[in-house]
């Protein structure tokens, strides 16, 4: 099968197999793959007012086989050979064609929550009703309206799924789904399908979308070009995954914006992971948004100096999100006076605001979880945050959360100075901090991951990224070349643990978990790794660097959910593995092709 992405006059071609991905920017989303989804968490989904994901369609498909998947970026086309069926996913309605086609489109259902697995009691009713089918799913009170059949035949079978994926991953992999109907095609069609809580509510968008088809996918269009605006075809590819999961949840005075971890099954706003893609929203001048959102985090702070880990809430703390959000918060201030347009943005309140939080954030650190001048943190607070059998989960201290309390002073330095305050008791908070964290630490060219642990992790480099003035350069560079020696794979990627540990795993373990932080190379670390090499010395460091490049860019376009970054890879072998679109893989991609000059 070709791969085909176009995007104005751009457009790179390559043979492989993928899967795609659309979204309609409030939580719902469309994935298909080449006929067969290879994951029970494909198909059409809408995200419930209860903040779960609801499926609904299954799969919609030709009885011909799939010669070329072409992404547009804001619709995607399928060919089987001449004949060819178009995609367009919006907050109103799928709008789905097909042309140069005589034969059956074939439209597969299975109503239910993403992860609810209960098969008791699932009938649905097919009725046709002012021009439309509809489609009731009687256990949860579901419906789907599907305007613009004319000719159709009820199939009313079930069949067992065996999703290829899901078994790689060790998750539940057999289903039955629904064969529902058959409708007639005598060379071109068009449906508007749309999902609702009410039959009324699914029939007012199917027909709202049809009234207006044209509008809807103009504005789709029109979309993508304004975004989309770079020289690099994969650099717009990441700037529009990214942007595919910038998300609007609720209405009115519950709504609220921000951008999904990963689809299809992160479609949480979690902390850490969104204030780490923030920065590719500055690059992109979305200064607007950028700001809603750090403010946002800024008003979360709770007692204990913290953020939550994720919305809606979930049982796991989080360390390191506060020093994200203090870090995004410096690299936002400073981005915004070099391009001189601070004041624009910030007034002396909001800067006064942001140093109270962050004062009180440094004294809350300093009380609660700093002991000898070094930071503490329980089981899985790290973005490392799985164990195996409460082992491995990285208590005590570790590297990149001394780093990024270190950041803290950087912000309140630039803070002090806008707002023309003495800086000088924090700096010697700083310097003393400093070199604490140095001296237990840094080992006889060894940067411990943690102390007590002398376990290489890539985590080294996220503490570069936030501090790096930590250690001298030349100290930085015995640090590097120790972890490359021990994490690197030659495909283009960092494993997430010493190879010679006894915990790594060479090839993904999926829901299991045991290779997660044991093994996987995760793209987001990849790249900001090579974002530091370049840093450091691009001179010496450029193999890696350009390996890392290219192993994300050709992930980015050509294999997993095709146009998205995926999370991990197996750490022998580069593939696409994970959540197949994961908000920061795209965003540290755009950072790094930044750095490089390839946007």
């Amino acid at each position: 099968m070709k791969i085909i992405h176009k995007l104005g006059h751009q457009a790179q071609k390559k043979e492989g197999e993928g899967c795609f991905l659309l979204t309609d920017k409030t939580g719902g989303f469309l994935s298909l793959g080449s006929k067969e989804n290879i994951t029970h968490m494909q198909g059409l989904f809408h995200l419930d007012k209860n903040w779960n994901s609801y499926k609904s369609i299954e799969n919609i498909y030709l009885d011909k086989n799939i010669t070329e998947l072409e992404n547009h970026f804001y619709k995607v086309i399928r060919r089987y050979g001449t004949s060819q069926e178009s995609f367009h996913l919006t907050a109103t309605a799928l709008i789905y064609e097909v042309k140069s086609y005589v034969g059956n489109i074939n439209i597969d259902f299975d109503f239910r929550e993403m992860f609810n697995f209960d098969d008791k009691d699932r009938h649905y009713s097919i009725d046709k009703k002012k021009g439309m089918l509809i489609i009731h799913y009687k256990k949860h009170k579901k419906y789907l309206a599907i305007k613009g059949i004319h000719d159709f035949e009820v199939v009313d079978q079930w069949e067992k799924k065996d999703y290829s994926y899901d078994k790689i991953r060790n998750t539940k992999s057999d289903f039955y789904i629904y064969k529902a109907v058959k409708i007639r095609c005598n060379g071109s069609l068009k449906l508007f399908i749309s999902f609702g809580e009410s039959e009324k509510e699914a029939m007012n968008d199917a027909e709202s979308a049809s009234l207006n088809e044209k509008i809807l996918k103009e504005a789709l269009r029109l979309k993508t070009k304004n975004l989309c605006r770079r020289k690099k075809l994969s650099a717009n590819a990441a700037i529009n995954s990214l942007d595919s999961l910038r998300t609007i949840v609720g209405k009115g005075a519950n709504k609220m914006e921000g951008v999904f971890a990963g689809l299809p099954w992160f479609y949480q706003f979690w902390g850490r992971d969104e204030l780490i893609s923030l920065k590719a929203f500055m690059i992109e001048e979305r200064f607007d948004f950028v700001k809603k959102r750090l403010m946002a985090y800024l008003e979360a702070i709770d007692d204990n100096g913290r953020i939550p880990n994720r919305l809606p809430k979930s049982n796991l703390d989080s360390a390191d999100g506060i020093g994200w959000l203090f870090k995004r918060l410096h690299d936002f201030l400073s981005i915004l006076e070099e391009k001189k347009c601070l004041k624009g943005y910030f007034s002396k309140d909001d800067l006064m605001k942001i140093k109270h939080k962050l004062h009180f954030c440094i004294e809350e650190h300093m009380v609660k979880y700093m002991e000898d001048y070094i930071m503490y943190t329980e089981l899985n607070e790290t973005w490392m945050d799985t164990d195996v059998n409460g082992k491995d989960g990285r208590p005590g201290a570790c590297i990149e959360i001394q780093t990024l309390f270190l950041s803290f002073f950087k912000l309140m330095k630039i803070l002090c100075k806008h707002l023309n305050l003495i800086y000088y008791g924090y700096r010697s908070l700083e310097k003393v901090f400093a070199k604490h964290v140095k001296k237990a630490f840094f080992k006889q060219g060894n940067l411990l991951d943690r102390l007590g642990d002398n376990t290489i992790r890539p985590n080294v480099f996220i503490a570069y990224y936030v501090y790096p003035e930590l250690l001298w350069k030349h100290e930085w560079k015995m640090v590097f070349n120790k972890a490359l020696r021990a994490l690197w794979h030659e495909w283009g990627g960092l494993t997430s643990i010493d190879k010679k540990n006894k915990l790594y795993k060479s090839h993904y373990t999926g829901d299991e978990n045991s290779s997660y932080h044991r093994g996987d190379s995760w793209y987001w670390i990849n790249n900001m790794a090579a974002i530091c090499m370049n840093d450091l010395d691009r001179k010496k460091y450029y193999h890696f660097i350009e390996r890392i490049f290219y192993a994300s860019k050709k992930e980015l376009m050509f294999s997993g959910f095709i146009g998205h970054a995926a999370e991990v890879s197996s750490a022998a072998e580069q593939k696409s593995e994970g959540c197949l679109a994961q908000a920061w893989s795209a965003a540290t991609y755009i950072e790094l092709a930044d750095k490089l000059k390839q946007l």
